[in-house]
């Protein structure tokens, strides 16, 4: 038991060293010039560790959004939902998003714009719309006025949410993580109260 224990932090050492090496490169190059052996050389760890754990440097990369999703989910399931305000489970993450991107704009901006940001954007929507699906799903209207299938409806809520990001990562002085968040839901709460009972 103690033997795994040492082997499970090992690894958690590694993946850390791996991940913060390739964050401090990114503050000095753009994504797509790094290379693995510079990972490797700034983290001090051999390229056959490296490949027993990660496939590529796009895989540390998404690697390194995983604690989000637990960050985001935590968000949501704390959101207090009124009965008629049912939507708000559903976009419960989205302050806890747009603080977490503000609380580390550096990084998120020396990547848009970057092939490493094509990349990072689709997971990140994908795991937004992941967090949607869970909580929407019981609540879309399956008859009625709307023709809007379920999966579209979940898709523009996630490329909606990233677009604003996006867009709010532009900006050399951005307007603080409640400002966003609040025009983000003006954007989306009339289809959310549209297409949810």
């Amino acid at each position: 038991m103690l033997r795994k224990y040492s082997a499970d932090r090992r690894t958690q050492k590694t993946r850390k060293a791996l991940q913060e090496a390739l964050i401090s490169l990114m503050f000095e190059k753009s994504y797509d010039a790094i290379l693995i052996q510079e990972i490797l050389d700034r983290a001090n760890i051999g390229r056959s560790t490296f490949y027993t754990h990660f496939r590529d440097k796009d895989e540390l990369l998404v690697e390194g959004l995983q604690n989000l999703r637990k960050i985001l989910r935590d968000a949501q399931l704390a959101t207090p939902v009124a009965s008629n305000m049912k939507y708000e489970r559903v976009i419960g993450f989205s302050l806890a998003m747009f603080e977490h991107v503000h609380s580390h704009k550096k990084l998120y901006r020396a990547l848009v714009g970057g092939p490493g940001w094509v990349m990072v954007r689709q997971h990140m929507e994908d795991m937004l719309v992941q967090l949607m699906k869970e909580e929407a799903r019981s609540l879309f209207k399956r008859k009625g006025t709307s023709e809007v299938p379920f999966e579209l409806f979940i898709h523009f809520l996630g490329a909606t949410i990233m677009s604003v990001l996006t867009w709010w990562l532009n900006f050399r002085r951005p307007p603080p993580p409640t400002e966003i968040n609040a025009l983000f839901r003006e954007l989306v709460i009339p289809t959310l109260t549209a297409h949810l009972n």
